[in-house]
């Protein structure tokens, strides 16, 4: 095994469309023969830092295709084949775990260049991923989001969430021509949905921060977070709201305080 081998199958490789991908993984991993070149090679080509993300992928696929891979044989019971699928199963899973342990150490060399960047290079960086655009190679998108979601990082690209749902049209890309306000704004609720979705993965990344550290990891105020969305949408009304609310409480206190005199005077015994 030469690094050139290995060089030119994950070339080969980073080729092949999804579904050939995933079944010449499952071929490595199952030991079905490849007379091209040893099997060795083939495993080091996938577990490289090019293609070691989109092999966890492909692992992922290949369970929730089983039976595509083990297919109902003639005069086989379901059960059967069930019995069959199983070490089958297991040899998928086993490789998916090292390929996850590959993956996570990737990650954590990954997340330590994303701390080190400036705020407005990683807020580039941050758009492009909620975007969907591809990490910059030879990073997997896999490995970049495990690195933002890493303790390192979720605090300040949760920050970028906060922003980019206050004023996503300073993230998203020029609009097409001639794109009308109905169409523009479908894309900025597809983009605040992306938004929202990352925002609760951070969000315990955070917390994940904070335990890691002995800190009892704090929940958000959705209370206080609806009151600030209320103000902003409808400032007069909350207004009045909070008027009626001080009122309503000062009543209360005036009420609780005669209530506490009558109680002093009824216990009180009269001078005779």
């Amino acid at each position: 095994m030469t690094e050139d081998q290995i060089a030119q199958e994950i070339e080969r490789l980073a080729r092949l469309e999804d579904d050939d991908f995933v079944d010449a993984v499952v071929r490595c991993v199952t030991g079905a023969p490849d007379r091209r070149l040893p099997r060795a090679v083939q495993e080091a080509a996938l577990s490289s830092p090019q293609l070691a993300g989109r092999t966890a992928d492909a692992l992922e696929t290949a369970l929730r295709r089983a039976k595509h891979y083990n297919q109902l044989l003639e005069g086989e019971t379901r059960r059967a084949q069930q019995i069959r699928i199983e070490p089958w199963r297991a040899k998928i899973k086993a490789a998916l775990g090292h390929m996850e342990d590959i993956v996570d150490d990737q990650a954590h060399e990954h997340a330590k260049q994303l701390a080190s960047l400036d705020d407005a290079a990683l807020a580039d960086r941050w758009t492009a991923f909620i975007l969907g655009e591809p990490a910059p190679a030879p990073t997997p998108r896999r490995v970049e989001a495990l690195a933002f979601r890493s303790h390192r990082v979720a605090a300040r690209a949760a920050e970028f969430c906060r922003l980019m749902m206050e004023n996503p049209g300073q993230y998203l890309p020029d609009p097409p021509p001639g794109e009308g306000t109905n169409a523009r704004q479908r894309r900025i609720d597809g983009f605040r949905k992306k938004v929202e979705s990352e925002a609760r993965f951070l969000r315990y990344g955070v917390q994940y921060a904070d335990a890691r550290l002995g800190r009892m990891p704090g929940e958000p105020n959705v209370r206080l977070a609806a009151l600030r969305l209320l103000g902003k949408a409808h400032p007069e009304e909350l207004t009045k709201l909070l008027r009626q609310v001080r009122g309503e409480d000062r009543a209360a206190r005036h009420e609780a305080r005669q209530d506490a005199r009558a109680v002093r005077r009824a216990a009180t015994p009269r001078a005779r």
